[in-house]
C-alpha cells in the first residue's frame, strides 16, 4: 500500500513539474543597464516662434537634422525647410497656428505632461531587448504629434517616433470623426504604446520588407508569429491579447477554437495559397477573419503562426537562454516541420 501511494505521488509530482514548467520568457533583467528618456520633440516643435518661424525651426533642425527632416518630410509631408517664404514654411505656419491643431497639442500635454510611466515601461522592454541582443544599439525615442497619421514609426534602426496624439484614449472625441475602424480606436490607449514600439522595432531590425507573394500563406503566418513571439519576449508580463490587438474575449475565442481554426485552414486548402489578397484576409488588420464565425477577430492567421512558433520553441528549448536571433533566422518551413503543431 505504501509503495503504491509512493509511486502515485511520484508520478503526480513529475506531471506537475511538466504542467507547471516556468515561462522561460520571464527573465531577470534587473542588472541590465537601460534607462529610456523620451525626447519631447512634440514640445520643441510646437515651441517654435511663429513670428520668426524659419530661424526658430532652423535652430531646432540643427539639434538633430536627420530626425527633423524625417518628421517634416516623411511623417508630416511638409517638405524641406529652405527659406521664410517657401511653401513648406507657409504650411508649417498654418499647422502651428491652426486652432484645432493647437487644441490637439494642448490635449496631448494634459494627458502626457508626465510621461514617466511610458518611459519606465519602455525601459523594461529595452532591457529585454539588450538581454537578447546585446550588440544592437537602442534607437533614440522621440515623441511627436502626427495629426492622426501614425501610431509609432521608425527611421531605419536609429529612431522610434511615438505619436502621442494617437494614444489619447478610445473615447477621445475626435477619433470617430475620422475613418478609423472601431477596432483600431479601441487600441488608441496608453497601454498600447510600448507594444506598438516593439512591433516597429522588430520590423526595423528583422522583418522582411514586404509580404512575399512567392511564399505560401502558412510561411507568412509563421513570419508574423515570429514578430509576435519577439514582442512577447520584450514584454513577457503584458497581456497577450494586447500584443496582437485583441480584446480578452477575442483571445479567449481563438484559444478555445484552436483546433477548429486549424481544421478550417486545412479544409479550405488555404495553407499553401500564394494569392496576395487571400493572404491579407488572414494575416492583415481587420475586424473579423473572412469565412470564420462572426466571433473570430481579424488576423487569425498571425495568431496561428504565433502558436506554431511557441510550439517550436517548446520543442527546441534546451533550458538555457533563448536564442531569439536564431529563431528569427530560422526558415518558416523548418519551424513548421519541427513544431509538429497539430491542435485538436
Amino acid at each position: 500500500m505504501f509503495k503504491s501511494n509512493y509511486f502515485f505521488t511520484s508520478v503526480l509530482v513529475i506531471l506537475l513539474l511538466f504542467a507547471c514548467k516556468p515561462d522561460y520568457k520571464k527573465i531577470d533583467v534587473s542588472k541590465v543597464d537601460v534607462q529610456i528618456k523620451i525626447d519631447r520633440f512634440d514640445q520643441q516643435f510646437f515651441a517654435s516662434d511663429t513670428n520668426n518661424l524659419y530661424p526658430s525651426l532652423n535652430s531646432l533642425r540643427q539639434k538633430d537634422t536627420t530626425f527633423f527632416d524625417f518628421y517634416t518630410n516623411q511623417v508630416m509631408r511638409f517638405g524641406q525647410i529652405s527659406d521664410s517664404i517657401s511653401p513648406t514654411m507657409i504650411d508649417i505656419n498654418r499647422f502651428l497656428s491652426n486652432k484645432a491643431v493647437l487644441e490637439l497639442y494642448d490635449t496631448v500635454q494634459i494627458v502626457y505632461g508626465d510621461i514617466t510611466q511610458v518611459e519606465n515601461e519602455l525601459s523594461e522592454a529595452f532591457k529585454h531587448f539588450k538581454y537578447y541582443f546585446p550588440n544592437k544599439p537602442i534607437p533614440n525615442i522621440k515623441s511627436i504629434i502626427s495629426e492622426f497619421g501614425y501610431n509609432a514609426v521608425t527611421l531605419d534602426t536609429s529612431y522610434i517616433a511615438i505619436a502621442l496624439d494617437m494614444y489619447l484614449g478610445k473615447d477621445y472625441k475626435y477619433y470617430r470623426s475620422f475613418d478609423f475602424p472601431y477596432y483600431l480606436i479601441d487600441r488608441f490607449e496608453q497601454v498600447y504604446i510600448v507594444p506598438n514600439a516593439m512591433e516597429v522595432l522588430y520590423n526595423a531590425y528583422f522583418n522582411k520588407s514586404a509580404l512575399a507573394e512567392t511564399e505560401p500563406l502558412i510561411y507568412n503566418m509563421i513570419e508574423n508569429g515570429k514578430r509576435l513571439y519577439f514582442m512577447e519576449c520584450m514584454q513577457p508580463q503584458k497581456d497577450k491579447n494586447m500584443l496582437i490587438g485583441y480584446t480578452k474575449e477575442q483571445l479567449d475565442w481563438v484559444e478555445k477554437s484552436e483546433g477548429e481554426i486549424w481544421k478550417f485552414y486545412n479544409e479550405h486548402d488555404l495553407f499553401y495559397t500564394k494569392n496576395y489578397m487571400e493572404q491579407r484576409r488572414h494575416i492583415g488588420e481587420a475586424p473579423t477573419t473572412a469565412g470564420m464565425p462572426e466571433q473570430a477577430p481579424g488576423n487569425v492567421g498571425s495568431w496561428v503562426g504565433w502558436q506554431i512558433v511557441q510550439q517550436y520553441m517548446k520543442n527546441t528549448y534546451d533550458g538555457k537562454k533563448i536564442a531569439l536571433q536564431q529563431l528569427i533566422n530560422t526558415p518558416a518551413e523548418t519551424i513548421l516541420n519541427k513544431s509538429r503543431y497539430k491542435p485538436k
